[in-house]
């Protein structure tokens, strides 16, 4: 019997593990997560800068199984993107509701350059269904991570969000006006609330306002200490939404970085909103890193932590430090390791889980049609170098542990030196990973190349391709793992993988000195001229498969590697 007993205990275990969330909710880089629950289905739209179709919206009704459901800009009129650098575009996506319908307020930043002094706008936009989305209303004021907040007890509607205090001293804070959503205008007293608990200087940043109310109380949730390492969020609250305001006794309710920058492997907790569920739980959506070895090439993802009140304030997770070992909740997991990814590019349309840089405004790559299966492209002269829009399409890496994988389209006729195809393990325009064919440097035929560029530094080698023609079975590989990527290429359905360069995934989570990178890795698809427009004898080029296979991720909670 007790061999029966033993396997009564692991059953019951098991399904406890099965009936849990764990963190991170959303993986890749989807930072920023503001969430709405209609009815028993949530919603969380993220930040996604430069990338296009702009805005992903995720939905979910267990809170551990997230599906993207929308893009909020799909118009070039919501959004404008032409030649903006990595990190600008749109930020910071607040959900809400206003009179009975459905806002998401936004901002957009075209450059970062000091000169132009060209600075971010708010804008909102609204849906009745959060899938069709209109025309963005500009506000009156410049800054970044706007909400919209409407007071039920007098059906004000209130603009919070982050700018500074003037054009002259730029120092940043939290600030409201009650607004006009159909023209944008501040209508009420343009008013500082609420700058946290860091020292209030040019150099703080209390940013990501959600406003909220529960019972008596009205509450100001911000972000502060930057995005990174500092990242924390605190919480006042007021008998009005215009404050003032009385901070929570038990601030920051959520800072991973107190535990040590460098131990937790979970790091940057903040940027937070609050939600309950039907049946009164609560919980805190935020953004926060996976640092492996002191680096996240994932970037910034979607997490999730339980919320307990107490005295009228909240206490997240308990007062205990986001583990990524923690399971929480009553509902079906994640499978882990998800399922591989296969586009065989067999549908009308392309998976909306890819992305174009910036706007398109050619078209630059098209889904074969009767009966054949595959993408081509339209290469031009731009590559993915380059601040425009090249012939390429791109996935979020959602693993620390995955391969990816792209089978070539045959093709008639050999590419010359530029001509290009291949794929691309990107961070930015400025760091990016490359394994791709084309015409050899400084020899007759076509080479596989790998490039690997890091800090300005660019790494070049070449193999031969034994073959005048690209043949059907080539197939690239990057086998991404916690510390490096590899690059290599496959010959048959089950060739052998020949690995050819590797590198370290830290190259593939930071920006140059002077440049800003928000964004975690994605992996690309793409051909292109390198600078000249694509001969008209070239040979028509493209993807037949991409496969994405993923591995247990076995992270551990403190980042000792």
């Amino acid at each position: 019997m007790r061999w029966l007993l033993d396997r009564v205990i692991i059953i019951q275990l098991w399904v406890l593990a099965a009936l849990a969330i764990k963190n991170p909710i959303i993986t890749g880089w989807n930072p920023d997560p503001s969430v709405i629950r209609v009815g028993d289905e949530y919603f969380i739209a993220t930040s996604s800068f430069e990338y296009w179709p702009s805005t992903p919206i995720y939905k979910s009704k267990d809170l551990a199984n997230w599906e993207l459901y929308s893009h909020a800009f799909t118009k070039p009129s919501q959004a404008q993107l032409y030649g903006v650098p990595t990190g600008a575009g749109t930020w910071a996506p607040t959900l809400s509701l206003v009179n009975g319908k459905y806002y998401m307020a936004s901002m957009t930043r075209w450059t970062y350059d000091p000169v132009a002094r060209v600075w971010p706008r708010v804008m909102w936009v609204s849906s009745r269904d959060l899938k069709t989305w209109s025309d963005p209303v500009w506000g009156d004021a410049w800054g970044i991570d706007p909400s919209l907040f409407q007071d039920q007890a007098t059906q004000k509607v209130y603009l919070n969000f982050m700018a500074p205090n003037n054009n002259a001293d730029r120092i940043w804070g939290i600030y409201q006006c009650e607004v006009d959503v159909d023209s944008g205008r501040c209508v009420g007293e343009y008013r500082s609330l609420w700058n946290g608990t860091l020292p209030h200087t040019s150099s703080s940043r209390p940013e990501g306002p959600k406003m909220f109310r529960r019972d008596q109380w009205y509450y100001l949730l911000i972000a502060e200490g930057g995005t990174d390492d500092l990242h924390r969020a605190t919480i006042a609250r007021s008998t009005s939404p215009e404050g003032p305001w009385e901070a929570a006794p038990n601030n920051p309710i959520l800072f991973n970085g107190a535990y040590g920058y460098d131990n937790l492997t979970v790091q940057s907790t903040g940027h937070a909103t609050l939600f309950d569920t039907p049946e009164g739980e609560s919980y805190a959506v935020f953004l926060a890193r996976r640092k492996t070895n002191g680096t996240s090439p994932l970037g910034r993802e979607s997490f999730l932590a339980p919320v307990q009140w107490k005295d009228g304030w909240p206490i997240v997770n308990g007062g205990e430090p986001i583990r990524l070992s923690q399971s929480f909740g009553n509902t079906t997991d994640q499978v882990s390791p998800p399922k591989p990814f296969t586009d065989n590019f067999d549908r009308a349309n392309l998976d909306p889980s890819w992305y174009q840089l910036r706007i398109p405004y050619t078209q630059n790559f098209e889904i074969k049609k009767n009966g054949a299966n595959g993408i081509t492209f339209k290469p031009n002269v731009f590559g993915l170098s380059d601040r425009d829009t090249p012939a390429a399409i791109l996935r979020k890496q959602k693993s620390l542990n995955m391969t990816f994988s792209a089978q070539l389209l045959p093709t008639k006729s050999g590419l010359g030196y530029g001509e290009t195809i291949g794929i691309s393990a990107y961070l930015s325009e400025l760091q990016h990973q490359d394994i791709a064919v084309s015409g050899c440097v400084n020899s007759t035929g076509m080479c596989i190349f790998t490039r690997l560029m890091m800090n300005g530094t660019v790494e070049y080698d070449q193999v031969k391709l034994n073959s005048s023609t690209i043949p059907s079975d080539l197939t690239l590989h990057i086998r991404a793992q916690p510390l490096s990527y590899t690059l290599g290429y496959s010959l048959g359905m089950n060739g052998t993988k020949y690995w050819l360069k590797e590198l370290s995934s830290s190259w593939l989570a930071f920006a140059p000195t002077n440049w800003f990178v928000f964004e975690g890795t994605s992996f690309a698809v793409f051909a292109t001229g390198t600078g000249k427009p694509w001969p008209p004898h070239a040979p028509e080029v493209g993807f037949s498969r991409v496969t994405e296979t993923y591995f247990e991720e076995n992270i551990p909670d403190y980042d000792k590697w």
